[in-house]
């Protein structure tokens, strides 16, 4: 039903757009029925025609600009931006748009500039500096990052976001502790916050605090139960205590996101714990098809096969680890193992020197 309506709204507007009889508000209102019905280009086109036929308005612009983006339309939206860009340059809106273009596109480093003049027109402005932030952030430049999401929070106290912020760029300095204040006045301004939840969760974990881990992973999936994340993070609370519910939240995270190979590594680590070496085997193998460098994934599905008396697979995953890390001891001793196993008695030897030879060379590097 509401589909026929949003139709028939289309309708009547071309009807009008047809005779000549479209003003602003209306174009404004077709783009709108258009964008509602997945029309996203069409929309563009229309309002782009509507800023060349009369007097062009920011307002109309923008729609413009955002129909254009999210059609994927990228060269028709930065045209557009730039084609205009004599009329609107003093508006901190326009700058902060063609800083979000070229977020978008990647370009971090031009989209602070755009941000930086958007902050310029209008100091006082708390999104042009919370994108001034944001961009900031993506740089890698966390302290003055800090600097712009604490003037946001100044500006627009009962913002959850650049207090979010605040604490990811505490993190990533290293400063976990105050990022858990960062999230903890996050989620006093929005108990549902999920984000906070999330980070939290992950914090109070890195910290030993498994039990308040615990209480913001749940909380987390409490509002968003697909949360692969929250799971994952869950199940590391939960790992030593519980190894049982561990599990069913690691295969949660799985099952969330198939290409969380953490997850799949740590439910090969509790099955080897239990010595289901095949079971094991199975979710380390899983990793290695999706990531063939991740080594200790790879040593640990040699150790299975090993167990398993799946010896010249064993033999085969150790060769491949150590043709990437040819260093490691431990699977030198390993692959000789499994020569052992087999009779290969010159093989093993072989491996076992090398063992040797690898460990007396790490004692003396720590020595």
């Amino acid at each position: 039903m509401a589909k026929q309506r949003l139709q028939e709204s289309i309708t009547t507007l071309e009807g009008r757009l047809s005779r000549g009889e479209m003003d602003r508000a209306a174009a404004l209102d077709l783009a709108a029925a258009y964008r509602l019905s997945g029309r996203l280009k069409d929309a563009g086109d229309l309002l782009a025609s509507r800023l060349q036929a009369g007097d062009p308005d920011w307002e109309t612009c923008r729609a413009c600009v955002e129909c254009y983006h999210e059609a994927g339309e990228m060269e028709s939206a930065v045209a557009v931006l730039n084609h205009w860009a004599s009329l609107f340059r003093d508006r901190a809106e326009f700058w902060m748009l063609r800083g979000f273009l070229l977020e978008v596109m990647g370009d971090w480093e031009a989209a602070l500039g755009e941000h930086n003049m958007a902050r310029q027109i209008a100091p006082h402005m708390a999104e042009a500096n919370y994108r001034h932030g944001v961009a900031l952030m993506h740089l890698g430049r966390y302290d003055e990052a800090v600097g712009d999401f604490l003037k946001t929070l100044r500006l627009r106290p009962n913002l959850a976001r650049p207090q979010i912020n605040v604490g990811l760029c505490l993190e990533a300095l290293g400063r976990p502790k105050e990022a858990v204040i960062a999230f903890e006045k996050a989620l006093a301004l929005d108990p549902e916050c999920g984000d906070a939840h999330l980070n939290l969760g992950a914090l109070y974990g890195e910290l030993g605090q498994q039990a308040m881990a615990l209480e913001h992973c749940e909380q987390a999936l409490a509002l968003d139960p697909t949360s692969g994340e929250a799971a994952y993070n869950a199940a590391l609370a939960l790992v030593d205590r519980d190894p049982d519910q561990a599990v069913r939240y690691l295969k949660r995270a799985v099952a969330s996101d198939p290409e969380n190979l953490d997850a799949l590594h740590r439910l090969g680590m509790v099955a080897q714990g239990r010595g289901r070496w095949e079971t094991a085997a199975g979710y380390f193998q899983r990793v290695i098809d999706r990531d063939s460098e991740r080594l200790d994934s790879l040593f640990a599905l040699a150790v299975c096969h090993s167990k398993s008396e799946r010896c010249s697979d064993a033999i085969g995953a150790f060769h491949a680890l150590l043709e990437r890390d040819p260093g490691n001891a431990k699977a030198w001793f390993y692959l000789g193992v499994a020569y052992d196993k087999i009779g290969s008695s010159e093989e093993a030897r072989e491996a076992y020197r090398r063992a040797d030879e690898m460990a007396a060379s790490r004692g003396r590097e720590d020595a």
